[in-house]
């Protein structure tokens, strides 16, 4: 059915010009409104709001308690709080640092960043080609300036004694004119015109030196084979298909350029946040350790505080390599933005001024998929390989036919023994006119190549087609990966707050008992205490890396639909455009 409707939208469209770019739109529509077929079965599926499952904890909570649990735990929790890189790549302990928004971190890489740089060229360097293909149809001026001094021995006739054969002749001509490939019927017409002097020793008709002037109008027209615009036109359609289809790369190049910046933007946020939370566990062990150091004459053992001390360092390992993350990740952003006043050889660290969101997104899959079809950048580009196929189709159909060409002319002559002046004065009284016709035909027996070459071109037509219809099957399962992956994040968003809550409360319940003036054993400062630490900065750092994770499946999901430029206000200029 998708062959047949685009195959049947294409040819219909294919009577006009092949530089008719509204050709491509009509494959493109064709397609997707044969997709549309395909998801029928989603039209009855309406607006999709996205939501969690009720959770005991959150329940079991006032809104009091959750504001106290959210200000000493989570990412409100760190808003205020340094976070310490170590040492950077310069022996500086005091890092670098500078506030980015996610919007500017757009905007610098879209202006900077070298990839997309050099992708903008291609459609440059397409459109060039283009304007190489076209200009076979520009008219040509030429000139031929030809001498000849021919000395020609001949026996003598011997009617006169004396008189030798020898013939001397001295020629010189200079061939003017223009010429130009007609674009609607692949002829080519020239317009020229040659002046000669000829001086012969001795001279046939008793005058020397005399002048000749031609004026010569020819037309070279195939008839059958190479007629017409689905011929000439050819190379014209193919090449201004190639530059679309590089405008179409560096659009999606662009779109997955900002999907990386958002990517590594909120990577950043998850690295930084990771080390807050690592670096508190490592004070908050450290200042338990130092409290069972204290109880070492009195009621703990040496086994014990050596446990206390291997959980400190292995907290501050855990430090040490979220360092490591935010330093990478920042520099990760900073090579995808390429600014001047943030280096990537710099060791200045982002941190990011925006903080992830968790609104509930609503959406329809029939909306979502049928935008996807329309505008990823990818398919538009398959559609425009379908093109091709149908324009070297075209072209192949037409080499079937048989070969005859048309010779026409016609000529004006005129001749003075003074100068070339008086010569093109005998033009304008016609007297002397030339005519030429001529026709050339050939056939190949079989026919076997041409039928061969346009059998090719069908096959080339359908799986042009076939490869569009995977794309789009691809398109698709990539929307519903992304909607599921918004589904997930959304859902454990609340599971990882409700977790962390309730470790949080957990830890506020056992700091209550501690106040309270609860025996501070090793039993209950590193069995119950210390793991409670823990499990509070897991369920911090899953809830962050939810929450990230949230934003970036929202981009992806713009990605996937092709609208993401459009989502974060980016304006998408074509480079062949304007110039």
């Amino acid at each position: 059915m998708l062959a047949g409707v685009a195959v049947s939208a294409v040819v219909a469209a294919g009577c006009e010009s092949p530089l008719d770019r509204s050709r491509d739109e009509a494959v493109r529509q064709a397609v997707v409104q044969s997709q549309r077929a395909f998801l029928a079965p989603l039209a009855e599926g309406g607006i999709v709001e996205l939501k969690r499952d009720a959770s005991d904890v959150e329940a079991g909570l006032t809104e009091q308690q959750r504001q106290e649990l959210d200000t000493m735990s989570g990412m409100g929790a760190y808003e205020d709080r340094p976070a310490d890189a170590g040492m950077d790549l310069l022996g500086e302990q005091e890092e670098a640092s500078v506030a980015l928004t996610l919007q500017r971190a757009v905007r610098l890489a879209v202006e900077n960043n070298l990839d997309l740089a050099t992708a903008r060229l291609t459609p440059v360097i397409a459109d060039r080609q283009l304007d190489q293909a076209d200009a076979v149809f520009d008219a040509e001026l030429f000139a031929n300036l030809e001498y000849s001094n021919l000395d020609t021995p001949g026996p003598s006739t011997g009617l006169v004694p004396g008189l030798s054969g020898d013939r001397q002749s001295e020629t010189t001509a200079l061939t003017t004119g223009i010429r130009q490939t007609i674009r609607a019927t692949g002829g080519r017409v020239q317009l020229e015109t040659t002046a000669t002097r000829t001086n012969d020793d001795p001279s046939l008709a008793g005058v020397a030196p005399f002048y000749d002037a031609d004026l010569l109008l020819t037309l070279e027209q195939p008839l059958l084979r190479n007629f017409g615009r689905d011929v000439t036109e050819a190379q014209v359609a193919l090449a201004g298909n190639a530059r679309d289809a590089a405008v179409q790369d560096l659009r999606a190049s662009t779109i997955n350029l900002v999907d990386a910046v958002i990517q590594a933007y909120w990577d950043v946020l998850f690295a930084r946040q990771q080390l807050l939370i690592q670096s508190k566990l490592l004070e908050r062990t450290v200042d338990d350790r130092d409290r069972i150091k204290e109880r070492l004459e009195f009621d703990v053992s040496k086994v014990r505080f050596t446990e206390a001390n291997s959980f400190v360092e292995l907290r501050r390992s855990d430090v040490i390599r979220a360092r490591q993350q935010w330093r990478a990740a920042s520099d990760q952003l900073k090579r995808l933005i390429n600014a001047d006043d943030l280096p990537l050889a710099d060791e200045t660290l982002i941190i990011p001024a925006d903080q992830p969101l968790d609104a509930p997104l609503s959406f329809s899959l029939l909306d979502t998929v049928t935008t996807a079809l329309a505008e990823r950048p990818e398919l538009r580009a398959a559609a425009l390989a379908i093109d091709d196929t149908l324009v070297r189709q075209r072209v192949a159909d037409n080499a079937k036919l048989p070969q005859l060409d048309l010779t026409a002319g016609v000529g004006l002559n005129g001749v003075d023994i003074d100068n070339a002046a008086g010569a093109y004065e005998q033009l304008s009284d016609a007297d002397y006119l030339d005519f030429l016709l001529g026709l050339d035909f050939a056939y190949p027996l079989g026919n076997r190549g041409p039928e061969a070459l346009a059998e090719q071109r069908r096959y080339e037509n359908e799986q042009a087609v076939l490869d569009y219809r995977r794309l789009s099957q691809d398109v698709v399962l990539e929307v519903k990966g992304a909607l599921r992956d918004i589904v997930t994040q959304y859902e454990l968003i609340g599971a990882a707050r409700a977790a962390r809550r309730a470790a949080a409360d957990n830890l506020r319940a056992i700091q209550a008992q501690e106040d309270a003036g609860v025996a501070l054993t090793p039993e209950f400062l590193l069995d119950l205490k210390l793991s409670a630490q823990q499990r509070l900065a897991d369920a911090e750092t899953q809830e962050a890396s939810a929450l990230t994770g949230y934003m970036t499946a929202i981009s992806e999901l713009y990605r996937t639909q092709g609208t993401l430029l459009d989502h974060m206000g980016v304006r998408f200029d074509d480079p062949t455009q304007g110039e």
